[in-house]
């Protein structure tokens, strides 16, 4: 595929990022734009998959966009907030019945709703939310990232 003077092939981050700097093209940015991607694709697909009962722990989702510290680019995704607990407990417990509730009812009675539900269960949430997203974004790593950032020069470069 024929992205300018970018050709999607066999290369990696070294050779993407030395081709960026033969175009003058700010490599800190492109990377920052990529990772903000990454960051943002995940995000987007934990909300899917966050356990939802009345909407908090969705609401709580907190982005700390991409950063550099020394050599290293640094963001996270997090939820909970003041009730982290709930939100690690929901993350870890495999056992837990999503949805937990009937529609319409505040109290939930013994073990009502569906049933307990897999990573990656977008319609009742479930457990690993956060982690299934990420572990899908990084599991072609670098090619998917490359893939990133090879778009983030290029939007840099016709910009």
């Amino acid at each position: 595929m024929d992205r300018g003077p970018f050709q999607i092939k066999e290369e990696g981050l070294d050779d993407v990022i030395r081709r960026l700097e033969e175009y003058e093209i700010d490599t800190d940015r492109a990377i920052r734009q990529a990772l903000q991607a990454a960051i943002q694709h995940i995000a987007s697909e934990a909300d899917e998959m966050v356990p939802e009962d009345e909407g908090q722990l969705r609401a709580s989702q907190n982005i700390e966009n991409v950063k550099k510290s020394g050599d290293r680019y640094v963001a996270s995704i997090s939820y909970g907030g003041p009730s982290a607990p709930y939100a690690i407990v929901q993350h870890e417990n495999f056992d837990l019945f999503h949805p937990p509730k009937p529609p319409g009812r505040r109290k939930v009675g013994g073990r009502q709703g569906t049933g307990p539900t897999n990573p990656g269960d977008r319609t009742n949430g479930g457990p690993k939310y956060l982690e299934y997203p990420f572990d899908r974004e990084t599991e072609e790593w670098p090619s998917g990232f490359r893939d990133r950032l090879i778009n983030a020069g290029w939007r840099l470069l016709k910009g």
